[in-house]
């Protein structure tokens, strides 16, 4: 369930999944690869320990030294992996989280309604001039991208090194000013590049998960 950048992750994710399991495992390389599993179905999140704790309580499988330690035939590997990541899903769906997904599709969708980004543009450039100068310096962008934020479909830098390279290679640097229409135009390359840049991400993603 979603709604642009805000998907809510109620284990409808996991359901469909079927896993091709090594000839050998034992419980702890088992909760590991279930864990990884689960995460990459879903978006990448890393999984709560309290969720992860409250899905081996539903299926009564205690973590300690002797399961994690234990070699598992591939018929109870099977068996218990599906179980605790159907765990994971049920707990998921009695209490969901709401995570942002960046995988740039509201970015483009946004870009694609030219009213409605030029509005945005005109709204982020006024707030940023203070002074009321007509101009911005053009490392004014990487503020409007904070502003844009999550909701949106920006990722936070932190999140999301490659930010800076994209800023470099389009000139979001240094204390040149620029008009209006010279940053929205500068913010519109930046987002569009940002955009492709998650969508690549994303697809490494599903990938990884197949």
């Amino acid at each position: 369930m979603s709604d642009g950048p805000l998907t809510v992750l109620d284990g409808t994710h996991l359901r469909p999944l079927d896993l091709t399991l090594p000839p050998s495992l034992t419980g702890a390389q088992l909760l590991d690869l279930a864990d990884s599993t689960a995460s990459a179905s879903l978006f990448g999140l890393t999984l709560p320990q309290t969720l992860k704790s409250s899905a081996l309580q539903r299926i009564n499988l205690r973590n300690d030294d002797v399961f994690l330690r234990t070699e598992l035939t591939p018929e109870q590997a099977s068996h218990t992996i599906k179980l605790y990541i159907d765990a994971i899903a049920d707990e998921l769906k009695d209490n969901p989280i709401v995570a942002a997904i960046l995988d740039g599709k509201s970015i483009r969708l946004f870009l694609e309604d030219e009213d409605d980004f030029a509005m945005i543009a005109e709204n982020i450039f006024t707030d940023l001039d203070a002074e009321d100068k007509g101009k911005i310096c053009k490392s004014e962008v990487q503020s409007a991208l904070v502003q844009m934020g999550v909701e949106m479909g920006v990722p936070p830098k932190s999140e999301f090194p490659l930010l800076n390279s994209i800023l470099k290679k389009h000139g979001a640097e240094g204390e040149e000013e620029l008009g209006q229409g010279q940053f929205a135009l500068l913010l519109q390359n930046v987002l569009q590049e940002l955009a492709e840049r998650e969508r690549e991400r994303e697809r490494e993603r599903e990938i990884g998960i197949h």
